[in-house]
């Protein structure tokens, strides 16, 4: 995947302001790897598939089993090689679509989290996901610092009998120069 061309449609999804668009090189923020999933859980399994009506073309398909547990037994995350400094505003986008039975909502969890136990969060939403392709964000301003590769943003997969398809995922540190 072309990283610029990943970027610059998100922030064209995104809501920023042309101020900031004009000024800045937006490339210059990101904190991740867009195309880069890490996917775990027993409760799942997972594979690369094309899908041109997502940007870039390609997804993450993880089938879930959707036979209980934890939320987190069946996650995504998105590591953060980027440091985030207490103050700075971030912003993390993904495009995401499910597929369920009925092809009613899913109902994930989208967090910001240290990738250490006890995997406290700096930054969370409910997200309700149906069958086209969306992008969900998460915007807030960090209330503390987290080195590079320390972090990641996640999203709780195992919610129930489903299929979730990931797009890219954007993190950026809006406070970077």
């Amino acid at each position: 995947m072309n990283r610029r061309h990943l970027l610059m449609g998100a922030v064209c999804a995104t809501a920023f302001t042309s101020r900031a668009f004009a000024q800045d090189d937006i490339s210059k923020k990101l904190i991740n790897e867009p195309g880069a999933w890490n996917i775990y859980g027993a409760a799942q399994t997972n594979k690369r598939v094309k899908d041109d009506k997502v940007q870039g073309g390609q997804a993450m398909e993880i089938k879930i089993a959707g036979t209980g547990g934890n939320p987190w037994d069946a996650a995504a995350e998105s590591p953060i090689t980027g440091k985030i400094t207490k103050g700075d505003k971030i912003v993390a986008a993904v495009w995401v679509r499910a597929k369920t039975a009925d092809n009613a909502p899913v109902n994930l969890n989208m967090r910001m989290q240290v990738s250490s136990p006890p995997y406290n969060s700096f930054g969370e939403k409910s997200i309700s996901v149906g069958t086209d392709w969306q992008m969900q964000t998460l915007e807030f301003t960090a209330t503390e610092d987290h080195a590079p590769k320390t972090a990641a943003m996640t999203i709780h997969l195992n919610t129930g009998k489903q299929t979730i398809y990931l797009g890219p995922a954007f993190i950026l540190n809006m406070s970077m120069a």
